[in-house]
C-alpha cells in the first residue's frame, strides 16, 4: 500500500504545532538547584535533553522534563474497541491517529512467569501512559530520598492506529501491518511511552504510513532478569524458573498482539518487532526464543547486539571491564541479607543463603518491598545497573554463545531482518567521561583534545558496529537476505562554548525521532533552522524503508517507490549497507563496508598516534568495554 500521505513535512508540522512543549525543569536534585550555574545549568539540561530525546541509555534523564501540553485528553467514541480483557476506549491523538495507552496485557507476580491479565468488568478509558516498571531515577531526588521510581504492577502497552470507525476497522486481506516497539534502557530504565517526552509516539508512522505501532512495558533489572536457586528450586513451571521474567513479558505482549490486533485493523500475520540499544537486544533474544517462534514475522535491530549470559554467571560474581563485579544473583541476597541484619558481611551471606531452606528464602525474598530491592544499588549511566541480563537457562533462551545461536538456522527464527547502527554511537557515553571532556553541573562543555576524542570514541563505535552489526550480518546471511544501515545524521548547532557535531555526531538514541517523525519545537535550540527541512526529509525516508519492510520484509525503495533502493547484505569481502544521511552531507546512499572485531583490535594495538603510554592505557580502558576488555593484553601494553 502507498503512502496516502505524500506531503509528510505538511502532516508533521501540524502535529508539531498541535504540541508546544514546556521544558521546565524540576526535581534534579538540591546541588544541582544552588550554585553560580543555575542558569547555565537550566540551559543546558534543557537542550541536552531535547538532544538526547528518550532514547535507550537517556531515558531517566527526561524525566525530569515536565509533561508537554496538549490540552485535555477526551475519550473519542470511535475508538471504543473489546478485546480479550473486555472493552477500552481510546482518543484521538493530535497526529490523527486513534490512540490507546496504558492497555494492561498481563498480570505478573514478583519472579513469576506473566499470566493473562484478568478481564475487567466496565469499559475502560486507556487515556494515559501506564506507569513505569520500576528502574532507579537518572537524577536521585534528594528532597524525597526515594531511591527508584516506578510500580511493580506496570506490565502495559500502547497503540496506534489509523483512525477508523468501530464498523469500518480494517479485516481480512487488508488489515495493516504491526510494528512492535522495544525500548531500550540497558534493560534497568526506561519505558514504551511517558508523557514527560512523545519520543516513542506513534501517531505519525501510524497514519503517514498506514501501519499499527505497538509499544510495550515490561520488566526491568533485578525484577526482570534474576536467576537465583532459591527462586528456581521453588518454581511451579519452567517459566517460572527461567529468571527471564522480562523477555517472558515481551513474548507474552506479543500472545496479546496475537489474539487482539485485528480488533484495531492490525494483522496478527504480520508481526514486525523492533528495539533500539537494549530494545535492539531483546530484537535478538526474541529471535533466538524457541517460546517467540510464530509470534512476529520481521525483526530490525537498532543499535543492538546479543550477549546472553550464562547460570553461573548470572548467579555469581563477574567482574566487568573497570575492575568491579557485577551484581549476581547471589551476591545480591547476599547483599539484602547483610542491609536487613541479618547476615554481617558477604562471606556470611553467601553461606546463609546456601543453608537457608529453598521455600522459605523464596518467601522472605518476595516479602522486601521495591525499595528495599533498589537499596543496594548505585546507578551508572543515567540510572542503569550493571548486572546479568538474558540468561541462557535453555528453556525461554537457549544457553549458547551468540556467535553458536546465529551459526545455526535451527537455533533462531529465520525472519526477514534489518540490523545497523549509528555511526558516532558510543560519542554519547564518553562525552560524559572526564578524560575527554569537561563538565559544568554534569554536562559536557568543553573537549579537551577533539582529535583524541574522535580517535577513542571511533575505536570504540567500531566494536559496537563489529560486533553488533557485521558479525550478525554475516551469520544471518548465510540463510536469508539481510539489511544492514548505518545512520549518519549529524547536523547539529555549533554553541560557540561546544559543537555538538564534534560532540556527539551521529551518537547513540539520535535515530529515534527520524523513524518516529517527531521533532518538538524546542528541536531549533540544537537544529540550525537551515537543517530543518532536511532532517525531516530523512525521517520521512526512513518511516517509508521502516514501513515498507514491515509490509514485505524488504525496505527496498519505500512506501512511495521513490526512494534509493536498498539492497541486502551479501556475505562477501564488503557488505551492503545503506547510509542513511542529509542531501548536504551526501544523502542516502548505499556503500560497501565489513567491520571486523579482530581487525578493530589490531588497529588499536598497532596504532602509534598516542602521545604516551599513559594515554594509550587510559584509551584502552575506555575503549574496550564489556567483556572487550582484556587484563593480560591490558598489561601487555604495560598498563597497571
Amino acid at each position: 500500500m502507498l503512502n496516502q500521505f505524500p506531503n509528510a513535512l505538511q502532516k508533521r508540522s501540524v502535529y508539531k504545532t498541535a504540541k508546544t512543549p514546556d521544558f521546565a525543569w524540576y526535581n534534579i536534585g538540591s546541588i544541582y538547584r544552588t550554585g553560580p550555574f543555575v542558569m547555565l545549568r537550566f540551559f543546558l539540561y534543557s537542550l541536552l535533553a531535547i538532544v538526547l530525546l528518550v532514547g535507550g541509555a537517556v531515558f531517566g534523564v527526561v524525566q525530569y522534563l515536565s509533561p508537554e501540553d496538549e490540552g485535555p485528553k477526551l475519550a473519542s467514541p470511535s475508538s471504543t474497541r473489546t478485546i480479550s480483557s473486555g472493552r477500552i476506549i481510546g482518543y484521538q491523538s493530535p497526529g490523527g491517529a486513534h490512540a490507546w495507552l496504558g492497555i494492561p496485557y498481563a498480570d505478573a507476580a514478583r519472579w513469576r512467569a506473566p499470566r493473562p491479565k484478568v478481564p475487567w468488568a466496565d469499559r475502560r478509558e486507556t487515556l494515559d501512559y501506564g506507569p513505569q516498571c520500576p528502574q532507579l531515577p537518572a537524577v536521585p531526588d534528594s528532597d524525597t530520598g526515594r531511591g527508584y521510581v516506578g510500580e511493580e504492577n506496570c506490565l502495559s502497552l500502547n497503540v496506534w492506529a489509523p483512525p477508523h470507525h468501530p464498523d469500518t476497522v480494517p479485516a481480512g486481506e487488508e488489515r495493516l501491518p504491526v510494528m512492535v516497539w522495544i525500548h531500550g534502557g540497558g534493560n534497568t530504565i526506561g519505558s514504551g511511552g511517558s508523557e514527560i517526552l512523545k519520543a516513542y509516539d506513534g501517531s505519525v508512522m501510524a497514519t503517514e504510513n498506514e501501519v499499527i505501532v505497538v509499544s510495550v512495558n515490561y520488566r526491568l533489572g533485578p525484577l526482570g532478569w534474576f536467576l537465583h536457586p532459591a527462586i528456581e528450586g521453588t518454581a511451579p513451571t519452567p517459566g517460572d524458573a527461567s529468571g527471564n521474567f522480562g523477555t517472558l513479558d515481551l513474548i507474552q505482549a506479543l500472545g496479546w498482539v496475537h489474539q487482539n490486533i485485528s480488533r484495531f485493523g492490525g494483522d496478527p500475520g504480520n508481526v514486525t518487532i523492533y528495539g533500539e540499544s537494549a530494545g535492539g537486544y531483546n530484537v535478538l533474544s526474541l529471535m533466538a526464543s524457541p517460546l517467540a517462534r510464530g509470534l512476529f514475522h520481521r525483526a530490525i535491530v537498532q543499535s543492538g547486539d546479543l550477549r546472553v549470559y550464562s547460570r553461573d554467571e548470572a548467579m555469581n560474581r563477574k567482574w566487568n571491564s573497570q575492575g568491579r563485579d557485577m551484581w549476581g544473583s547471589r551476591k545480591m541476597v547476599g547483599q539484602w541479607l547483610i542491609d536487613q541484619g541479618r547476615a554481617a558481611d558477604m562471606d556470611t551471606a553467601l553461606e546463609l543463603q546456601d543453608s537457608m531452606d529453598e521455600a522459605e528464602l523464596a518467601a522472605w525474598l518476595r516479602s522486601l518491598s521495591v525499595a528495599e530491592l533498589y537499596s543496594i544499588f548505585d546507578a551508572d549511566f543515567a540510572g542503569m545497573i550493571e548486572m546479568p541480563l538474558i540468561l541462557g537457562d535453555g528453556y525461554v533462551i537457549p544457553a549458547m554463545t551468540t556467535a553458536q545461536i546465529f551459526a545455526d538456522p535451527n537455533n533462531f527464527s529465520r525472519v526477514p531482518m534489518m540490523i545497523g547502527s549509528n555511526r558516532d554511537e558510543m560519542r554519547l557515553f564518553m562525552a560524559f567521561l572526564p578524560d575527554y571532556v569537561e563538565t559544568t553541573g554534569g554536562f559536557p562543555t568543553k573537549i579537551r583534545d577533539v582529535d583524541v576524542f574522535h580517535r577513542d570514541t571511533r575505536y570504540a563505535t567500531d566494536f559496537w558496529r563489529a560486533q553488533g552489526v557485521d558479525a550478525i550480518a554475516e551469520a544471518v546471511s548465510l540463510h536469508q537476505d539481510v539489511y544492514a544501515y548505518r545512520f549518519d545524521a549529524d547536523d547539529w548547532r555549533n554553541l560557540g562554548f561546544i559543537d555538538f557535531k564534534d560532540l556527539f555526531g551521529a551518537a547513540h538514541v539520535f535515530e529515534i525521532p527520524f523513524i518516529f517523525g517527531y521533532f518538538p519545537e524546542p528541536s531549533r535550540l540544537v537544529f540550525p533552522d537551515s537543517t530543518m527541512d532536511e532532517l525531516e526529509l530523512l525521517s520521512g525516508s526512513m518511516m517509508s524503508y521502516w514501513a515498507a519492510f514491515a509490509y514485505n520484509g524488504n525496505p527496498a525503495k519505500g512506501m512511495t517507490g521513490e526512494e534509493t533502493p536498498w539492497l541486502p547484505w551479501r556475505q562477501q569481502d564488503s557488505g551492503h549497507n545503506m547510509l542513511l544521511d542529509t542531501e548536504s552531507d551526501g544523502g542516502i546512499r548505499m556503500t560497501q563496508e565489513i567491520v571486523r572485531l579482530e581487525e578493530v583490535k589490531a588497529d588499536f594495538m598497532s596504532d602509534t598516534s598516542f602521545a604516551s603510554s599513559e594515554e594509550k592505557c587510559r584509551a584502552y580502558r575506555n575503549v574496550y568495554w564489556g567483556d572487550l576488555y582484556d587484563p593480560y593484553e591490558y598489561e601487555s601494553l604495560g598498563c597497571r
